[in-house]
């Protein structure tokens, strides 16, 4: 899967795309919004409001349809629509849903941006076309920290596709009786982010990894540290091998 390549899936939370969940509950006035991923078997919600859990089964899952379509998909009322009245969605009381597809330039659909109620409801014409912009900036910001840049826009530093690269181009080289090792750096786990994230704020876990960042730059002496996930660095080092 895509998702699964680009690094997306089970990640911690992040302001930069809570901040466009937020704004598309606000313009439709709806309780519920999220990023929603698709994965071979879930929905995975990498941002949302409004709902406790973080993923639903793909299964009769609309955002699951918005990605494979790569359109926008409106229900009015979940509770008249054949495909949908009895999927976990319908059963749980949702009757609106409205979701716009995030697509890759190449033209995959990764999942969508949606928002739902629990009333019936119909669309404008300005509404869908503000879900639809809200969209794209949501793959703007999956480009920038995942697939097609180099610098991580939250700490600065080169990403994991720059280490890659770089590690990939020192392979090849030559260093004679010289060692390279790269060093792993976790800030946290995984779970204990989300869960300090939940209590503080995303705001207050991307101060911690600037702070890191700059912590990292002031020690290393001319050497690179690479942002490689959210809250995980790596530095590569060398070290001159003994002879016996």
């Amino acid at each position: 899967m895509l998702c699964t390549n680009l690094d997306l899936l089970d990640t911690p939370v992040s302001e930069s795309f809570d901040r466009i969940t937020r704004m598309a509950s606000v313009i439709f006035n709806l309780p519920i919004a999220a990023v929603s991923l698709t994965d071979v078997d879930r929905q995975w919600f990498k941002s949302r409001v409004g709902v406790d859990h973080q993923t639903i089964p793909r299964d009769r899952a609309p955002c699951a349809q918005v990605a494979e379509s790569t359109e926008v998909l409106v229900i009015p009322d979940m509770a008249k629509d054949d495909c949908y009245k009895y999927s976990p969605l319908g059963k749980s009381g949702i009757r609106f849903y409205a979701g716009a597809p995030l697509v890759t330039r190449d033209g995959f659909g990764l999942g969508a941006l949606c928002v739902l109620g629990t009333l019936p409801r119909e669309t404008t014409t300005e509404e869908i076309a503000s879900l639809t912009d809200l969209a794209a900036m949501v793959m703007a910001q999956i480009e920038l920290q995942h697939a097609f840049g180099r610098i991580d826009p939250i700490s600065g530093l080169p990403n994991r596709t720059q280490f890659s690269d770089d590690i990939s181009d020192i392979g090849q080289e030559d260093t004679g009786d010289i060692q390279r090792f790269a060093v792993l750096i976790d800030l946290a786990e995984t779970k204990q982010i989300d869960h300090l994230s939940r209590v503080l704020g995303p705001a207050e876990i991307d101060r911690g990894v600037r702070e890191a960042a700059r912590f990292l730059r002031m020690r290393l002496d001319g050497r690179t540290a690479y942002h490689i996930s959210a809250t995980q660095f790596a530095v590569v080092t060398t070290e001159r091998v003994r002879e016996k």
